[in-house]
């Protein structure tokens, strides 16, 4: 039994022997951007405290040794969000699940792995009336090419897209979402990996879609979103254009929503890639979509996105002053500072904005001069 819809309320987050400040990224936002979901965390190997007392982050939510400590805290389900080492689930793991299910604990799953599709697990599930919500599944729903249906769409599509892998993009996107929630706009957030669709409670883990069906998955989820009433829909973005290690999903994703507009995210700091090639200048990355995008439609980057962890106060302020010279755009780190500046110009930028018409046949399409 598969739990494809609501959100889990209280979540008690099991990390036996793995609770960290770093490396764990679903660990580490949940209780950064959901601190109010997660009610406790089991992990036997720390002492018994908080988990802001333990990795410096997380607030007072309690670091328990066991199950049944976790349950006096009356969770609905508990969240796996560390992902064993090897892949392969270990037997204490197990038995942990299990007795959670069988204390009637729905279970959310981000490993690889779909537990789901493990016979114990999926009887255990059906036997105690739970259910088991891996957030890599992929339904046959999202097994479909793309329609096209962005060119009916009446939902304002942003984008938010990178530089290189691992700039931002989420944090970025959760931000302006939060921002745009404070101001009562209708909006929607799209998740594109399982951290993002546990904290938006929608949206689809690209990865683990075949490369045949991305841009149809992306493109389903959206209208899903645009069919519900939402005005605007904030995606997700994943890896770069400009990341040849990778440069596949971040197309994927470019081409299924067709974003009306985009924001760059982009670690300062960060002159090379994972492979050792130097990033491309911002500008150049900003022309780069502008262009790609404007085969199809107008699509803009209306703001930059950054990741500041490793500069103080004083060098983030002065490297927004560059990129604004180099650019005209406003650059804030949304997480440290506010993502008002960003939000600020993207509605500004679609109260003017206005559809382009297409051509009415696709011979017209191809006829066009670029």
């Amino acid at each position: 039994m598969v739990n494809t819809g609501a959100k889990s309320k209280r979540m008690v987050l099991l990390a036996e022997g793995r609770l960290s400040s770093s490396g764990l990224r679903m660990t580490i936002a949940s209780l950064l951007y959901i601190p109010d979901r997660i009610v406790a965390i089991i992990d036997s190997t720390k002492e018994k405290q908080t988990s802001q007392g333990i990795i410096g982050f997380g607030g007072d939510t309690p670091v328990v040794h066991n199950l049944d400590e976790a349950m006096e805290f009356h969770p609905d389900s508990m969240l796996i969000g560390v992902t064993p080492l090897g892949g392969v689930l270990p037997a204490k793991w197990r038995e942990i699940i299990i007795h959670a299910m069988q204390s009637g604990l729905h279970i959310v799953s981000g490993m690889k792995q779909n537990l789901i599709d493990d016979e114990e697990l999926h009887t255990a599930a059906r036997m105690n009336n739970v259910t088991i919500n891996d957030l890599r599944f992929i339904s046959n729903s999202h097994l479909i090419r793309a329609q096209g249906s962005w060119r009916k769409r009446k939902a304002y599509t942003i984008l938010t897209v990178g530089t290189d892998s691992n700039t931002g993009k989420m944090t970025t996107a959760l931000m302006m979402y939060r921002e745009m929630k404070r101001r009562n706009v209708n909006v929607a957030l799209v998740g594109t990996g399982p951290t993002g669709i546990l904290i938006s409670g929608r949206g689809i883990a690209v990865e683990a879609v075949t490369s045949d069906f991305l841009e149809g998955a992306v493109e389903f989820e959206i209208d899903q979103a645009a069919n519900e009433g939402y005005e605007y829909i904030l995606i997700e973005g994943q890896s770069a254009l400009t990341n040849c290690g990778n440069s596949a999903v971040a197309m994927g994703l470019l081409h299924g929503s067709m974003p009306d507009a985009m924001i760059v995210c982009h670690q300062p700091s960060r002159l090379v890639d994972g492979f050792g090639l130097t990033l491309p200048p911002l500008k150049k990355i900003i022309q780069f979509h502008e262009n790609l995008m404007g085969i199809f439609k107008q699509s803009k980057v209306i703001g930059i996105g950054l990741n500041s962890i490793d500069l103080n106060r004083n060098e983030l302020g002065l490297i927004e002053k560059e990129i604004y010279s180099q650019t005209g755009l406003h650059a804030v780190d949304p997480l440290r500072e506010s993502a008002v500046p960003l939000v600020d110009e993207l509605l500004e930028y679609f109260s003017s904005y206005c559809r382009v018409p297409l051509p009415e046949s696709a011979s017209e399409i191809h006829d066009r001069t670029f």
